[in-house]
């Protein structure tokens, strides 16, 4: 069985050449580094270029968007002319910590779907606690034409809908296996299989019952529907 990751931080792993080197042991087909800062996009950019089997993602998250130069995005939208790059992300709100302004949050967002649209490229969002206001902007502005996903998806069927209905996909973590975890299941379950993307966000959120530890990016996934979504 062929294998993917779609959403993973290999940069933030001490031991990532190991990682990589069993990839083809475990049948790692490919996987998608994402970027979380200006910094963060260029080591991306760096272990994609260096891996075949590796693609990446740029962009700024939302909790890095404080004093944000436009000088900053112009270097987002210039990485992500690199061929290995095959979206914009993680980009999105986040109201959970208290890290940004929602003003700074909003203007990242906004000038980063545009980099999207203007090249052509998926957006990764990352959404906490703020999923009514992200669709409002994103309905607002306009979604790119690649559409893309929403990163570990945490709301409930209701929101979910509203995305696919504007041709997202749905990232499915691991906190699907958490207990208790109703309302996401729900989603999984209406949520068509042709829009799910399993992600393992490695090595964070590490699926029960291997909470604790390290989240390696092995993950079985819908292998076409990452590949449709960015393209490769």
């Amino acid at each position: 069985m062929k294998l993917v990751d779609t959403h993973c931080h290999l940069n933030l792993i001490e031991n990532k050449e190991d990682i990589i080197k069993n990839f083809k042991k475990n049948n790692m087909e490919y996987v998608i580094e994402v970027g979380i800062n200006v910094e963060n996009s260029f080591e991306t950019v760096e272990l994609a270029n260096s891996y075949e089997n590796i693609y990446c993602s740029v962009g700024i998250h939302p909790n890095d968007s404080s004093n944000l130069t436009n000088k900053d995005f112009d270097t987002i939208n210039i990485l992500s002319k690199n061929e290995k790059v095959i979206a914009i992300g993680e980009i999105g709100l986040d109201y959970y910590r208290e890290h940004t302004t929602k003003k700074e949050q909003f203007r990242s967002f906004e000038v980063q779907l545009n980099i999207a649209k203007e090249n052509s490229l998926p957006v990764i969002l990352h959404i906490r606690e703020a999923y009514d206001d992200a669709l409002n902007l994103i309905i607002n502005e306009g979604l790119p034409e690649k559409g893309g996903v929403v990163h570990c998806f945490s709301s409930d069927w209701k929101t979910a809908k509203k995305f696919l209905d504007l041709g997202f996909y749905i990232g499915i973590d691991g906190p699907i296996t958490f207990k208790n975890n109703h309302k996401l299941v729900e989603v999984v379950k209406n949520t068509p299989i042709e829009y799910i993307l399993p992600e393992t966000d490695s090595p964070f959120l590490t699926p029960v019952p291997f909470r604790g530890k390290k989240n390696n990016p092995l993950s079985k996934i819908l292998l076409e529907n990452s590949k449709k979504l960015f393209n490769i």
